[in-house]
């Protein structure tokens, strides 16, 4: 090999390893997804990592006061925290709940976990409210049905609104 090549050689070498610094240094990690919740006694939306199983220990104590948080904007404005709003609030009855935490940790250790609660009775163990409101409505009754209407419901510009999350 000539000295000439051998220097070309080099300073690829040089370039690729200063390219793989680059990159390692420069690119951005992958983002955790989250989704949004809502600390019920704070009455403060909160971020938690998605798959979160409601309720949850809230921002401020080691109450279970955390519930899943719909929030919606006008479309292609979920960035803009002023027009943000909470439609409505979800949680899981507690039978519910210990189904879907024993279910993922068997899925976890590669197992199958018996449904508790079958597919027909998880609507009356799934709860929805406003954040204006105490009650909280089974998901099969018309009161559900009107709450979550809002993610169907028109702006004044006839628009249907954008459901949002935090790394939106």
């Amino acid at each position: 090999m000539q000295a000439a090549e051998k220097k070309q050689l080099r300073l690829a070498g040089l370039l690729f390893g200063l390219a793989i610094l680059f990159f390692v240094l420069f690119s951005s990690p992958e983002r955790e997804a989250l989704e949004y919740f809502y600390d019920e006694s704070e009455r403060k939306l909160f971020t938690t990592p998605i798959g979160s199983i409601p309720p949850i220990k809230g921002i401020n104590d080691d109450q279970f006061d955390g519930v899943r948080a719909i929030v919606i904007a006008p479309k292609g404005r979920c960035g803009d925290e002023s027009v943000r709003r909470i439609a409505y609030l979800e949680k899981w009855s507690p039978q519910l709940k210990q189904q879907m935490e024993a279910a993922e940790r068997a899925k976890a250790a590669g197992h199958a976990v018996p449904n508790l609660v079958g597919r027909s009775q998880r609507k009356f163990h799934q709860f929805v409210r406003r954040t204006d409101s105490t009650q909280w409505y089974h998901m099969n009754t018309d009161e559900a049905a009107k709450i979550m209407a809002t993610l169907r419901t028109k702006d004044d510009e006839g628009k249907i609104p954008e459901v949002c999350t935090p790394n939106r």
